[in-house]
């Protein structure tokens, strides 16, 4: 079930979204199959650190986050957070299924390619429920700031 929290910010600052709720997808990739969608319109959402404050990274499924474009887009130091560390700033989330939304205090960066996606399906806070979004609408409502290079493929 959604966590309580993440609905409300969905109802409050976004319309015409949808709720998904799926089987057990631990990982973006799980998601895009699960949900029977192509990993590029999937939005893994990448807690990062920069100059030591949480900041959320988005890029496809079939992506990693390029820490160092985000070091020159942000002129930030960009480390990666442990998965065991998340739970306390994102709680009541799953670990690693946090959605990328303004709630959470962190500002969030996004692959531009993934920002041209008419829609993303996105994590919804817990292992077996995501959210459908307008990219347009979601970047506007939570301040989300295109990287051009952010993902790179997994290989």
């Amino acid at each position: 079930m959604i966590p309580m929290m993440i609905e409300a910010h969905l109802k409050e600052h976004h319309r015409g979204y949808e709720l998904h709720t799926h089987p057990f997808a631990m990982s973006a990739q799980d998601l895009a199959a699960t949900e029977h969608v192509s990993g590029h319109r999937v939005a893994k959402a990448v807690v990062v650190r920069l100059d030591g404050k949480y900041a959320i990274a988005v890029v496809s499924a079939a992506e990693k986050v390029r820490l160092g474009v985000l070091e020159e887009a942000t002129g930030a130091a960009a480390e990666l957070v442990p998965e065991h560390e998340l739970a306390e700033h994102f709680r009541p989330c799953d670990p690693g299924a946090e959605p990328p939304l303004g709630l959470f205090g962190a500002p969030i960066f996004v692959d531009a390619t993934l920002a041209h996606a008419p829609r993303l399906l996105m994590p919804a806070g817990t292992y077996m429920d995501s959210v459908l979004l307008d990219t347009a609408e979601w970047m506007r409502c939570e301040q989300v700031q295109p990287v051009a290079n952010l993902g790179a493929p997994v290989h």
